[in-house]
């Protein structure tokens, strides 16, 4: 998964494009190649991951010593339905190849429970893997309409040729209300 994987987490990183104070979430990291890329990418900000195997947060937390012995990185065993950190704790969330294993719409619910106002998922998943489930474009749709169901807009997919074959790309912005009562909060806090 290491390998096979690496350009879908680089895409996902890149596709969210947090800020390098942001607290982002990295849901089903697997061996924690995501989670090295996002600590590169927030040498002053945290990422935090959950992933219902020991043995994966054991790889993660193996291939990210430093940045966990540090305190910017922060894995937890844990599924997408039931995420462990207060609501509105998150500026980002990524999933990759994790999606098509979550209860979606208990996933979908933790995950804009986390999220800050105006904070952005991006999911990156292999199309093989979801239409294990239903045809792509049924897949998508019921996403979507989950997406929008919990409040998030802009929402947006595509899809990309990875190594390991097409996956898919979404991205959904929460679409909720800033504090200052003005509309979503920008990608700065």
């Amino acid at each position: 998964m290491a390998v096979r994987n690496a350009d879908m987490e680089r895409l996902a990183v890149d596709e969210l494009a947090p800020a390098p104070d942001h607290r982002v979430l990295s849901i089903g990291f697997g061996p924690g190649v995501g989670i090295a890329a996002l600590a590169r990418r927030l040498p002053v900000g945290l990422v935090a991951g959950v992933d219902p195997s020991k043995a994966m947060v054991d790889v993660a937390t193996r291939r990210n010593r430093a940045a966990v012995e540090a305190g910017r990185v922060e894995l937890r065993r844990a599924g997408a339905e039931a995420l462990p950190w207060p609501d509105g704790d998150f500026d980002g969330v990524v999933a990759v190849n994790s999606i098509q294993l979550w209860s979606l719409d208990a996933g979908i619910a933790e995950v804009a429970r986390v999220l800050r106002p105006g904070g952005a998922l991006v999911t990156v998943t292999h199309v093989w893997a979801l239409e294990k489930h239903a045809a792509l474009d049924r897949w998508r749709a019921d996403a979507v309409g989950s997406l929008q169901a919990r409040g998030f807009g802009a929402i947006a997919g595509r899809t990309e040729a990875f190594r390991s074959g097409r996956g898919l790309v979404l991205r959904a912005v929460d679409g909720r209300v800033g504090d200052d009562g003005n509309g979503p909060v920008g990608a700065h806090r």
